[in-house]
């Protein structure tokens, strides 16, 4: 059984996916699959860097974390701001603000 420790496999599977969403639907493959990296699984995996646990869960986790708890934000943000680009920004920006002060300011 593979084990995803290492961070080249995990990169390599990451080239695969997007090789075959360009081949698949072309440039618009590419950019959804980028999307969906950026904004549901960078900010969480930042938040639960910050933990010890394994590399494989902290994966799994941040992707399954970031389609929840990141669409719940946008939703109810929405309606503040009266606009979902925004609520998608600020969000983004508010999650990746949570992960880089808890990896500064978590670990004294």
């Amino acid at each position: 059984m593979v084990k995803i420790g290492n961070r080249e496999f995990g990169i390599g599977i990451l080239a695969l996916i997007i090789i075959f969403s360009f081949i698949l639907f072309g440039f618009t493959g590419v950019k959804v699959v980028g999307g969906a990296i950026l904004l549901f699984f960078l900010p969480f995996y930042l938040i639960l860097d910050n933990f010890d646990i394994e590399f494989g869960e902290k994966i799994v986790f941040s992707f399954f974390m970031g389609i929840g708890v990141f669409s719940i934000f946008v939703y109810y943000l929405g309606f503040v701001v009266n606009s979902i680009r925004v609520a998608i920004v600020v969000t983004f920006l508010l999650l990746v603000g949570v992960g880089l002060g808890l990896k500064k300011f978590g670990k004294s």
